[in-house]
């Protein structure tokens, strides 16, 4: 061959090889993608170059990678920051590895599965509760009192009406029938609110004073659905780089566990408890690596969660003389008005209106978490009656946890200060503390410690304190002890003790001695035996020491 058809030849050949390498170094494949270890199942076109991949960034989104940089429409892998690649040229597939920020967020959760709750259907009827007593011995005057509670109801709403009827030689002037309330109620499920109209109780802040009136009641009902949990429920975090499963661990104690996919996620819990906690949450991918991550919580119900209202505007005449008159109520009416709000997941402001019979009041509060610490809470109310000014102020805090808990709350009033509690009050309070503290050890039992001293005017100041223990054994044993002690006039204490035994299944005995603050003892034995709820025969007796050498007897059953 001459040396030019030679020369010709190798140009030829090196063209076809330049020409194979360029079509070879942008070839498209089409490769199923294995995202942190998890099969994605879908596939993607991916375009070879040279020693790199290009992706459609849309594709790559749609697999749930977030591009948090600068891309274009089609991205190269190698600028993915801190992604790495394998070609799995044998099974075709991309197995690509991106940090965790860039997976989306898995939110799990570990409350009980549950139906969704349903319209409640009410049936028309109505049934009548009754306690029958009848009292004939020469020591005591005969006397017999039947208490009732009548309750009638139809689709929309309900009626109440609960009231003692009375026969005796000691009842005097006092009326053979003595009503207590009588209300029409109406629930609306949907809204989670009731209107209640009679005899009502208007409810306030723990700051306020609540009181019985003739009226009409208007207020926010969450116990209308069950499930509706009303306080901040903590969130936990974690992270997964592989596919596994996530243990969730509350104060050492296996809470939950479910599967886990790469990335980061949160879990939401159910309230287990209440008061402060720790949890940990152990990821485990498939290689049997495991990650542990410890988080202190706290849980309080006293904070709304966010967005929540809780409501109540109550209008009517105050009753006077419960439990002595049926039908004594006041002439001028009255109203009381308070509200809650969720403002966030650790802040829940309360405002209070109350006003009538020459009252005006107004009030503002509210509840604060802090972090681990407990709740805080702080209210100023401001009151003009009759003209006479007056304020008041009170501060708390409480914090619990597993084996411990503690509570203080301080009440100061100034000038005139007046609510509907105390309008025809002539003994005003000045001041109020209130502490408690509680210890819990599996094999000491528990303790409680509390002091309560209260000034009023024209009175004095009270002081009290009380000292209690008591221990469960696992034999069903249990052991209680009790100190009382007045700490002003005429010093003294009051103890008691009591034992209590498991008898059979369903019954106790217990013995219990007290000391008066006159220091006489008395003691007292009881035994009983509940009927079983499938159906059967239920006792009880007892018998104490005192002068009278009392001791009764019962039996029940039931069908």
């Amino acid at each position: 061959m001459p040396r030019s058809d030679k020369r010709c030849l190798r140009y030829v050949c090196m063209l076809l090889l330049v020409c194979c390498s360029s079509t070879s170094a942008q070839r498209v494949l089409y490769l199923e993608f294995v995202v942190n270890g998890k099969n994605t199942t879908q596939v993607l076109a991916v375009v070879q170059k040279d020693n790199d991949w290009e992706v459609s960034t849309e594709e790559l989104q749609a697999l749930g990678i977030k591009l948090d940089f600068s891309h274009g429409e089609r991205l190269l892998l190698s600028e993915f920051p801190g992604a790495s690649v394998v070609y799995d040229e044998t099974m075709q597939r991309m197995l690509l590895t991106v940090p965790g920020s860039a997976l989306p967020l898995q939110s799990l959760t570990a409350m009980a599965r549950s139906e969704p709750i349903a319209n409640a259907r009410r049936d028309a009827g109505a049934f009548l509760n009754y306690d029958l007593l009848v009292v004939d011995e020469e020591a005591a005057p005969y006397q017999a009192s039947v208490w009732h509670e009548l309750y009638w109801f139809d689709q929309y709403f309900y009626t109440v009406n609960r009231g003692l009827a009375r026969d005796g030689n000691d009842i005097g002037e006092s009326p053979s029938y003595l009503r207590f309330e009588t209300y029409y109620q109406h629930d609306n499920q949907a809204g989670l609110w009731g209107v209640t109209v009679g005899d009502v109780i208007n409810a306030t802040p723990n700051w306020g004073s609540s009181v019985r009136m003739g009226g009409i009641r208007v207020a926010r009902d969450y116990e209308l659905d069950p499930n509706l949990i009303t306080y901040p429920l903590p969130e936990f975090f974690g992270e997964s780089a592989l596919p596994g499963s996530v243990d969730l661990l509350i104060n050492d104690q296996l809470r939950w566990r479910d599967e886990v996919n790469p990335g980061p996620f949160s879990i939401n819990t159910m309230p287990i408890l209440s008061g402060a906690g720790v949890a940990e949450v152990v990821t485990t991918n498939v290689q049997g690596q495991q990650a542990r991550q410890k988080i202190n919580f706290y849980i309080a119900s006293e904070i709304l969660a966010q967005g929540l209202v809780d409501y109540d505007v109550t209008i009517g005449v105050r009753r006077e003389d419960f439990g002595f008159a049926s039908d004594n109520y006041e002439d001028d009416p009255v109203y009381s008005g308070s509200i809650r709000y969720g403002l966030n997941s650790w802040l829940t402001p309360q405002f209070l209106v109350q006003g009538g019979q020459d009252l005006q009041l107004a009030g503002a509060g509210v509840s604060l978490l802090a972090g681990n610490w407990g709740v805080f809470e702080y209210s100023h109310t401001s009151s003009d009656y009759l003209q006479q000014t007056g304020w008041q102020e009170s501060i708390a805090y409480s914090y619990s946890q597993q084996r411990l808990g503690m509570s203080a709350r301080y009440l100061q009033r100034h000038g005139n200060f007046r609510d509907l509690g105390n309008l025809d009050s002539d003994v005003l309070r000045d001041s109020q503390w209130q502490l408690a503290f509680s210890f819990y050890q599996r094999q000491a039992g528990s303790f409680n410690v509390g002091y309560f001293r209260v000034n009023e005017q024209n009175v004095g100041t009270r002081e009290f304190a009380t000292l209690s223990w008591n221990r469960y054994f696992d034999s069903g044993l249990t052991l209680f002890a009790n100190i009382n002690r007045q700490l002003y006039g005429e010093k003294g204490s009051i103890f008691s003790l009591a034992l209590s035994v498991p008898l059979g299944r369903t019954g106790q005995v217990s013995t219990g001695s007290q000391r008066d603050i006159d220091n006489s003892w008395g003691t007292q034995v009881q035994a009983m035996a509940n009927a079983p709820y499938s159906g059967g025969m239920g006792w009880r007796m007892g018998v104490d020491d005192s002068t009278e050498k009392n001791a009764y007897a019962a039996m029940d059953w039931r069908a």
